[in-house]
């Protein structure tokens, strides 16, 4: 699913053409100098360095990651065309797996033993903060940031907030797309049945039974599916995500937010998994359970996205893009009509979610002595490639090839991509229009929108689209999906949680914690627990370091 999802952000993002070059008077060179005490030359801040400079990382690495020829993570056609356009020469201090890699850092903190740079997560953001084993960044982002990449992080407000500590500006964060989980529908089956889309829980509840009852799937027809074997029931504060096959809508709908930390009615922070909204969840969901409404196979089927695909099934919930993961559905029956709707709501109406976060930053150490040139290295990501990409490169690079990989994009580029594609179909824009500098993705997708987008342009129903294009899985998730969230956007009742990092006494207590509360709610809901012990499960949870870590939370807050 990881791997899908960077695909789809790597288009979305900053997309850079492989033709234009950059801007060449977007700062000072790293290289030159005034040409006197009254002034400085402006010259291109992506200039090559007059001599190679080092830039030492920690890396990790997907071991079932393939590259072309005899490429590694170190040594690829991206990193070596750097060091031969940029003079940027990136090895590695050491590597470590995608599983391994955090407690790879925590060690390399612990011994304050650093690469020059590295990505880490918040946690031990804060941790290198408080040790003083960082660089401030302030001035060199000042300096040597381009134009672009501080357009992106001006689009995506408080982001350099968050990574600035008594003002000193500690870290580079990645952007985040905003995300809800929506509920994804045959809408085929409801136009057979006569149903109307849902709005409530228990307009879904009936919507499903009526999928059952009637076998819209075949004889053993699912209700509604979602996690599987090692998923979870919802994101937290430590793994936010994209809630693709969880639950997580069946608790926002009753103003619930487990796994995150929210305000109570004195504004304290409080973890959301233990509070009373939590528990009528739970109890709605036991109830769907036993009815059959819930997939009875929830948290220990194999795949559930292989019951979508083969037509068993037809309700989950899921963000925007879940299309991309409704290809074989589609492949398997052309008429799978799977549309989106921003519900449940809750009883006053609103449609409710908790907020992504980003979870990754790029720090250098304290006393390195190019700081610049890892600033470099991102603008070099989020810029326009220079010409010798193309025939050097040619081709877009994951986060396997690019060293110090980080997703970046500006806060409304789903939402461009969404109305210039809508404009350009209907004859509202001309593609030159299209901010092709800026949202480069958003041009690819309204080139190919005309071939790919029947009439009626706003009826996103599975007849209405040319389903052989090769664009026509972007384009689906992009008009069909995205515009269902750019719609409803606006009304969403966004919630935060108030920390995302971890506190001293999680870092020994909270492994225990969160497997107590997987363990706790799965037999609540599949009926080998009483609800009540829900309430055993918070006296628990506070007497088991849980009152301990709610009150650094506050402090952290």
């Amino acid at each position: 699913m990881k791997k899908i999802l960077m695909t789809i952000i790597a288009g979305l993002l900053v997309t850079t053409s492989l033709i234009a070059c950059a801007d060449k008077n977007e700062g000072t060179s790293p290289s030159s100098s005034p040409t006197s005490k009254d002034a400085e030359v402006k010259v291109d801040l992506m200039a090559k360095f007059p001599e190679p400079v080092q830039v030492a990382i920690g890396r990790g690495i997907d071991p079932n990651y393939k590259y072309g020829g005899s490429d590694t993570a170190e040594s690829n056609i991206y990193t070596r065309w750097m060091k031969d356009t940029y003079n940027i020469a990136v090895t590695h201090a050491w590597e470590a797996s995608n599983t391994d890699y955090s407690q790879k850092v925590s060690l390399a903190i612990a011994s304050n033993d650093l690469p020059d740079a590295m990505l880490v997560n918040e946690s031990q953001l804060r941790q290198m903060v408080k040790a003083g084993q960082l660089a401030d960044l302030s001035e060199v982002y000042k300096k040597y940031g381009t134009d672009r990449l501080k357009k992106i992080y001006d689009s995506n407000p408080g982001l350099l907030d968050g990574v600035t500590f008594d003002g000193k500006l500690y870290a580079l964060p990645e952007t985040t797309l905003p995300s809800a989980p929506m509920t994804w529908i045959r809408k085929d089956w409801l136009d057979k049945l006569g149903l109307q889309p849902p709005k409530t829980l228990i307009d879904l509840e009936i919507i499903a039974k009526a999928f059952i009852d009637n076998k819209m799937g075949g004889e053993n027809t699912l209700g509604i599916v979602g996690t599987q074997q090692g998923g979870a029931l919802y994101s937290n504060f430590l793994t936010s995500g994209d809630h693709y096959l969880n639950f997580s809508p069946m608790f926002f709908a009753n103003n619930a937010y487990p796994g995150i930390w929210v305000k109570d009615k004195d504004g304290s922070a409080v973890y959301g998994s233990t509070l009373p909204e939590t528990k009528q969840s739970l109890a709605t969901m036991r109830d769907w359970y036993a009815k059959g409404i819930l997939d009875k196979e929830m948290g220990l089927r194999k795949s559930t996205q292989e019951v979508i695909s083969s037509g068993k099934t037809g309700i989950f919930f899921g963000p925007w893009w879940s299309p991309y993961n409704l290809t074989d559905s589609i492949k398997n029956d052309p008429k799978a009509n799977w549309r989106p709707y921003a519900a449940p709501l809750d009883a006053s109406g609103k449609f409710n979610s908790n907020q992504a976060t980003g979870s990754s930053f790029i720090v250098v150490k304290k006393g390195y002595k190019h700081p610049e040139a890892v600033m470099k290295m991102l603008n070099i990501h989020v810029n326009e490639k220079d010409p010798s990409y193309k025939t050097a490169v040619g081709k877009e690079m994951t986060s396997q090839e690019i060293p110090l990989f980080l997703i970046m994009g500006h806060g409304d580029q789903l939402q461009y991509a969404v109305k210039s594609s809508q404009k350009v179909l209907k004859g509202e824009m001309k593609l030159e229009e299209v901010d092709k500098l800026n949202y480069g993705f958003a041009f690819e997708l309204a080139s190919h929108v005309k071939a790919v987008k029947k009439e009626p342009f706003d009826n996103y129903d599975i007849p209405n689209w040319n389903q052989n294009d090769e664009f026509f899985t972007h384009l689906y998730a992009h008009l069909n999906g995205g515009s269902a969230f750019v719609d409803a956007l606006p009304k969403i009742n966004w919630v935060k949680s108030l920390v995302t990092a971890q506190t001293k006494t999680m870092q020994s207590r909270w492994a225990n914690l969160k497997k107590i509360e997987d363990e706790t709610f799965l037999k609540i809901i599949m009926g080998s627990a009483p609800i009540d012990e829900f309430d055993s499960f918070v006296k628990k949870w506070n007497e088991q370091g849980g009152d301990q870590i709610t009150k650094e939370v506050n402090e952290l807050k």
